[in-house]
């Protein structure tokens, strides 16, 4: 059987034999035959008549996720900005976090948006691209855990708040979610440091949130410390959201309303659409889906680890990533790339009261690097860059398919396309 799956721009096809296919997942996509062409159209209005109450003539701040996200904006804002066109005015926040604010990919949505709030007749807007290093910020005080909150200056000249949120599993966070548009999104970097110490804790962790709407599964201390964030930020103010669940930049899923129900109703929908408990197995491939999800090492290791908990320790796993900007960016290089380099047995040492930013990622790379026999990587970083973070490059998948049947001839291999929006866990 031929088995397309996404790297970078593009689309490789393995030949795996159907008798060694222990399975392909794939984020689900709804019937062709019962998509509803306006369904974004009727959540958005649907759920107006709350928010369009609160704009006129006050101050509205619009959450957008930055351009390593796939939100498909050019969908969302002809249905979304009429809305806002009474505001006194409106501030289009671009979320960074931590993420390098000038990229081309944020300058697109800058201008994307520039474009699409004065043809929704928005007479007053400006556009802010958050950085986590240079911003003015004010201080909110600090979490029960420790976290010191600082928040970008602008967000005291908002009196609304609407975030617009792409709902996936987030291997620490829970979930990504309109929270994360605000904590990380648009703090200092001291504060994300301090939030981000916490997934050393191992209840931080996929499909657990404070807004999930089953309470067992709330207790999430790097999620909750999120939300608390927030709400020393926000003071009291509305928060509104658009929550969808897109795939290969089509929306498949949206709900809008206050942020903590329609965060609640998407986490469901995750949970039931891109949530898969699955037999062990030795043998893997695993592709995050494409750009934007593979643009980098930083950005595309959450497919790994959303769902390689279920290869068997001393397994295989094959990586498909294009990233075509190599392992990360330059305000990651020394707490990540440079940390990927030394023996993964000194990584795992580390302890959360010795944390930086960007640590969580290779501590979780060296333990799984630890547990597997092997990890493939087949990408356009350079295989001496690969093999110095302990990984071993690949240049051939479908040769290397041939050696583990070659190996193995009764080989099961799981197959995961769009990883980074799946959660896999292992059956009993």
């Amino acid at each position: 059987m031929k088995v397309p799956l996404h790297v970078g721009e593009g689309v490789i096809k393995l030949a795996i034999p159907n008798e060694n296919l222990a399975g392909i997942l794939q984020p689900k996509k709804r019937n062709p035959d019962s998509i509803d062409s306006d369904i974004l159209a009727r959540t958005v209005h649907g759920g107006q008549t709350g928010l369009t109450e609160q704009v006129p003539g006050r101050s509205v701040g619009v959450l957008l996720p930055d351009g390593t996200r796939d939100l498909p904006l050019g969908d969302i804002f002809p249905l979304l900005l009429p809305l806002l066109k009474d505001a006194r005015k409106v501030l289009f926040f671009l979320c960074t976090g931590s993420h390098n604010s000038q990229t081309s990919a944020n300058s697109l949505i800058i201008s994307t948006t520039q474009a699409q709030a004065g043809m929704a007749g928005i007479m007053e807007y400006a556009v802010i691209s958050h950085d986590c290093q240079k911003a003015d910020f004010y201080e909110a005080g600090v979490t029960r855990q420790g976290t010191a909150v600082l928040y970008n200056s602008r967000l005291d000249e908002v009196d609304v708040f609407v975030a617009l949120s792409d709902v996936k599993h987030h291997y620490f966070a829970g979930y990504s979610n309109p929270i994360k548009n605000i904590v990380p999104g648009l703090c200092e970097f001291k504060t994300i440091e301090q939030n981000h110490s916490l997934t050393f804790d191992g209840r931080s962790r996929a499909g657990v949130h404070p807004w999930h709407p089953n309470a067992s599964r709330r207790n999430n201390p790097l999620a909750n410390d999120q939300l608390e964030a927030m709400l020393l930020v926000v003071r009291g103010r509305p928060v509104w959201a658009l929550t969808i669940i897109s795939q290969s930049g089509g929306v498949q899923w949206a709900d809008f309303g206050l942020a903590e129900v329609a965060s609640s109703c998407a986490f469901q929908q995750a949970d039931d659409w891109n949530s898969h408990t699955v037999k062990p197995v030795e043998h893997m491939i695993v592709s995050p889906g494409g750009l934007p999800n593979d643009v980098d090492l930083y950005i595309a290791q959450r497919a790994l680890e959303l769902t390689t908990s279920v290869v068997r320790d001393g397994g295989r796993v094959l990586f498909l990533a294009g990233c075509p900007n190599g392992i990360g960016s330059e305000l990651t290089r020394e707490h990540f790339e440079n940390k990927l380099t030394i023996p993964p047995e000194a990584i795992l040492r580390q302890t959360r009261k010795e944390y930086h930013l960007f640590e969580h990622k290779p501590y979780r790379f060296a333990k799984l690097i630890q547990r597997l026999d092997r990890l493939w990587m087949y990408t356009q970083i350079a295989p001496s860059v690969v093999r110095k973070i302990h990984a071993e490059p690949c240049t051939n998948p479908q040769a290397l398919v041939g050696s583990w049947l070659s190996d193995k001839p009764d080989a099961k291999i799981l197959v995961v396309d769009g990883a980074n929006k799946l959660l896999l866990t292992r059956s009993i």
